[in-house]
Parts: structure tokens; C-alpha cells; sequence
């Protein structure tokens, strides 16, 4: 008895199959070479780690939309991609896991690195309410309403607030009323600033006077377009004006997002005659603004035609981002003298030689604790990022520490996804 059941606790080897049996078809499948292999998509955290061997390719960027009337102009949201610059890139260490991180986190910090703001906002949006581990990372709702206060929106970030305290429940992140004051901690901006929005029509005469005035007394000015819904043929000649005179001057306005309102133009020329004087004028002083000889030369004939005179001449203003550049450079000079406490940046820090970044290495000199108050910076982009974690490698090999004070919610996710440490971040004090 004690035989037998020794026996059943060793079970029979499977039966090998014996000769002239059919086998099962799966048994005699074999693999198709001419088979595709099913595409996956590709994940930021997975772009990131690409970046250690070799650069992203570029993508192509088109626009299909369309803008207004004949004789009232309408605008609608820019459609907008990803593009990567063909770039070298150096050593990127990336991090295989990081807290706080989700994938529509890592992509809408990647899309805003690469100044796609837009879409960054959209991957956020979409994601809490319809991924699960967006919905549930408090570091994805923060980014999201840094994008909101980016784009001044704050309907949307009142919203979204209502919908924080209910997930989370606890208090959601006040809304900074950057209009009249610059936040502590901030850099002032050089210059001022002015934003059109709404319809531009003859009821903004006052505010394009005031900005008239404004570039008498300002070194420079911002002029922010991005905000306009709509144009009659009034307002454009209004606007037209105003850069005229500021363009022979050769005065520096630096234009912000003018996209939107230059498609619609872009789409109303095409009626020829039929499209209003002014909005012709509005497009060719914009093409000047942007530099974009060979199209404003077409423009010109075109407008030449359609309204029987004689083509504008090609008189572009300097450029502007040079003395913009110059501008705030001089200010960070004077803001941060070489024996400061803390390295402080601003603005934007782009690719591995920013002049910025430069400062590290010498800052770090002398130093076991380097501390860098990124609360004036509005956008790293991903190979600037990259060297920033390398140049943390290297400072704590030599046993020092670095910390990152208020560095913005979009801003630390794409530092965590490219490899920074959590413990690298420090809340800056009140």
C-alpha cells in the first residue's frame, strides 16, 4: 500500500507523441516573417531614456484650421504638436521610477518643456477625469493648475478648484493676481507689458494709445495677442497703426503669441477685395513684426493687386529678442552678485550650454550646500533639463548637496522624469 501511493506522488512524465499521429495545428504553426509587428505607444518616461543613446527625431507640425468670415474675424484654439529639435544629446541619467509621476503627467511635462503649453493643458484635462492614475496624483491636478495661472485663466482654475476640494479634500492652490504686482521671490520683468483681449475693435483706441505712451517711457514692452477672440476691420487698422509707428521708431516690442489672430488674417486674405482693408494691413505689419521676408513680399503683391496701389516697402524692426536677451540678462546681474546665498534663475532655460546653467559649475565652488531659487523660471526645456541632473551627479560625487526652491508643479515633473531626486526639492520659506 505504502508502494502505491508512493507512486502517485510522482506524476507520469507527459506522452510524448508517438509516430503517425497528426500533431495540433499549433504545434505546427510557424512564425509569418512577413507579419508586422504591432506599434505601441511610445511613453515619456521611454523618450526620456531614449535621450541616453541618441536625439529625438522631429516631428512635422501642420495646422488645418480655419479662421474667420469675410468681414468679421473669429478665432479658435491653435492646433499644436510636439517637435523635437535634431540636437545632440549628452548623458541623461533618468530615474526608473519617480513619485508623484503618472503618464499623462510625464507627456504633458514633456509637451511643455518643448513650450507646447497648450497641449500640456489638454493631456492634464483629458487625464483627470478619464485616467485613473492622473486622477489620484495630487502633483498632476498642481500641474495642471500651473498651466491655468500660466494662461491666466481663471475660470478654468476656479473650476478646477471646486473639483480639487472634492477629490482630495483639502484646500486647493489660491490663484496669484500677477496683474499688478510681481510675486516674492520673482524677477520684475524688464519693461512693460500690455494684453489685448476680447474683440479688437474701435473700443481698444484708448488702450493701443496708452500703449503708444507706454513705449515712451519703457525701455521695451510686451505685447500680448493671444488673448484676442475677433476683429473688425476698425480695430485692425487701430492695432496696424500703433506697430507701424513703434516699428519705424525702432522700438523693441516684443510680440507674444500672435498665432491665432495672423491665421485668421492668413485665411481672410485669401477672399482678396472681398476681405477688409485693414485686416490686410494687420497681417503685413505682423510678418514684419515676425521677420518673415518671403511671405510679406508675396503678401504685399497680393494686397497691391487686390486693392489697385503700390506694395508696401520691407522695413522690419530690430530684433527684438536680442534686446530683450541683453535686458534681462543686465537684470539677473545686478539681482544675483557672484557671492549671493543662492543661485537664482529666470525666464527660460534652453539646451546644455545655457548661460544660467553655466553658473552652477562656478557657484558650486567652495560650497557644500547649493541652493537654486527657480521661483522666477518659466520653462526648462528637456535638454537643458538633462544637463541639470547630470551637473547634480557630479556636485553630490563630490559629496555636495543641491537643493531646488519653488521650482513650479510642471517644472518638478519634468525634473523628476528626467531623474532628479524628490529629496532634491525643498519648499521655499514664507
Amino acid at each position: 500500500m505504502a508502494v502505491a501511493m508512493a507512486f502517485k506522488l510522482f506524476p507520469k512524465p507527459p506522452i510524448k507523441g508517438k509516430p503517425g499521429e497528426a500533431k495540433s495545428p499549433a504545434s505546427n504553426a510557424k512564425p509569418d516573417p512577413t507579419a508586422r509587428p504591432v506599434a505601441r505607444p511610445v511613453s515619456a518616461r521611454e523618450v526620456a531614456a531614449s535621450a541616453k543613446t541618441r536625439p529625438a527625431a522631429p516631428a512635422q507640425q501642420g495646422s488645418n484650421e480655419s479662421g474667420a468670415g469675410e468681414r468679421d474675424i473669429t478665432l479658435t484654439g491653435p492646433h499644436s504638436m510636439i517637435e523635437w529639435s535634431p540636437v545632440s544629446h549628452k548623458k541623461i541619467l533618468v530615474s526608473e521610477a519617480n513619485p508623484g509621476l503618472c503618464a499623462d503627467l510625464e507627456n504633458a511635462a514633456l509637451h511643455y518643456a518643448n513650450g507646447q503649453a497648450a497641449q500640456a493643458r489638454e493631456v492634464l484635462e483629458l487625464g483627470i477625469v478619464s485616467d485613473d492614475d492622473t486622477r489620484n496624483s495630487p502633483l498632476a491636478w498642481l500641474a495642471l493648475f500651473d498651466l491655468l495661472q500660466r494662461a491666466n485663466d481663471r475660470a478654468a482654475f476656479d473650476q478646477l478648484a471646486l473639483r480639487y476640494v472634492v477629490a482630495f479634500e483639502r484646500s486647493a492652490p489660491a490663484w496669484e493676481d500677477r496683474g499688478g504686482s510681481v510675486p516674492p521671490g520673482a524677477r520684475p520683468a524688464a519693461g512693460g507689458y500690455v494684453g489685448l483681449t476680447g474683440k479688437l475693435t474701435a473700443v481698444h483706441a484708448q488702450q493701443i494709445a496708452g500703449m503708444l505712451a507706454s513705449s515712451l517711457k519703457q525701455p521695451q514692452l510686451r505685447l500680448d495677442l493671444g488673448s484676442i477672440i475677433g476683429a473688425d476691420d476698425a480695430g485692425a487698422k487701430l492695432l496696424a497703426n500703433a506697430l507701424a509707428q513703434l516699428r519705424k521708431r525702432h522700438y523693441p516690442l516684443v510680440l507674444q503669441h500672435p498665432e491665432k489672430i495672423r491665421r485668421a488674417l492668413e485665411q481672410s486674405a485669401t477672399q482678396g477685395r472681398s476681405a477688409a482693408e485693414g485686416y490686410w494691413i494687420l497681417l503685413l505689419e505682423l510678418l514684419q513684426w515676425q521677420h518673415e521676408h518671403e511671405v510679406f513680399e508675396n503678401r504685399a503683391i497680393e494686397f497691391a493687386v487686390a486693392f489697385e496701389v503700390s506694395p508696401p516697402s520691407w522695413e522690419p524692426p530690430p530684433d527684438a529678442a536680442l534686446v530683450v536677451a541683453e535686458a534681462e540678462e543686465s537684470v539677473a546681474r545686478s539681482a544675483a552678485p557672484e557671492n549671493a546665498d543662492q543661485l537664482s534663475w529666470h525666464g527660460t532655460l534652453t539646451g546644455s550650454s545655457d548661460p544660467q546653467l553655466g553658473k552652477f559649475i562656478v557657484f558650486r565652488e567652495g560650497r557644500h550646500t547649493i541652493p537654486i531659487d527657480m521661483t522666477a523660471v518659466d520653462r526648462i526645456d528637456f535638454v537643458c533639463a538633462g544637463a541639470l541632473s547630470n551637473a547634480i551627479v557630479r556636485a553630490e560625487s563630490q559629496r555636495k548637496g543641491v537643493q531646488i526652491i519653488g521650482a513650479s508643479p510642471i517644472i518638478r515633473a519634468l525634473l523628476l522624469l528626467i531623474g532628479i531626486s524628490p529629496r532634491h526639492f525643498v519648499k521655499k520659506s514664507q
